[in-house]
């Protein structure tokens, strides 16, 4: 059994892949065009072009659909063209933990663009505005054993507790009363995603590493 080390251990990682899961539920109809923006100003910080970060994009509702694959564009104005033509999925209920199951069968793979048998760091960013209609316990565990990084921010529909309890640490659940307030919290979760660190001994296969200037300008 290995143990936690106090020490960290620095290393450049080829980059991150990146997914953004957004509720495109009936409910979100008004807030989606924040939601896009949100994305867009969040892709603009990421090392595209020189291969390092790759981006993925799901809307779901009842069902989940993947707008692109972390394989799809492999330029950052590829990506902010698609990103330009999100347009609002629609439908109910909200389905969170079925989305989550989703990436991890579909998108958190190698066939559509993930990096993670390389090593490279998988980081969900979830954006939910209502209370998941089903169970997103076991779908979150099985991307966190797979070593998905999960933050999420959520409008005043939603649950906080029910995201504090899918994220990494519940400090990664951030809210905002209004998707238009999505700003405000961007560098909060610039500072949580650089704040976080693999550190373990060298008796487990983890990798060790620590995240640096996800979002450097």
């Amino acid at each position: 059994m290995f143990q936690i080390s106090s020490s960290v251990v620095l290393r450049q990682y080829p980059g991150r892949d990146v997914v953004f899961l957004l509720d495109g539920s009936d409910g979100t109809r008004t807030g989606f065009p924040a939601m896009r923006d949100f994305v867009q100003r969040v892709v603009e910080t990421l090392s595209v072009d020189d291969n390092k970060d790759r981006v993925s994009v799901v809307q779901y509702s009842r069902d989940s659909a993947a707008q692109f694959f972390l394989n799809t564009y492999m330029t950052k104005g590829q990506i902010l063209d698609a990103v330009r033509g999100l347009r609002h999925k629609g439908g109910r209920p909200l389905n969170t933990g079925a989305a989550l199951q989703y990436l991890r069968d579909n998108v958190f793979t190698a066939s559509a663009g993930s990096r993670q048998p390389e090593g490279v760091p998988q980081v969900l960013i979830l954006l939910s505005g209502g209370r998941s209609f089903d169970n997103v316990d076991a779908p979150a565990d099985a991307l966190k054993q797979m070593g998905v990084l999960i933050f999420a921010i959520g409008s005043r529909g939603s649950d906080i507790r029910e995201l504090q309890k899918l994220s990494d640490d519940p400090s990664y659940a951030l809210s905002v009363s209004e998707f238009t307030d999505l700003p405000s919290v961007q560098q909060q979760l610039q500072a949580s995603v650089e704040a976080v660190v693999i550190d373990v001994t060298p008796e487990s296969p983890t990798v060790l590493g620590m995240f640096s200037s996800m979002f450097s300008t």
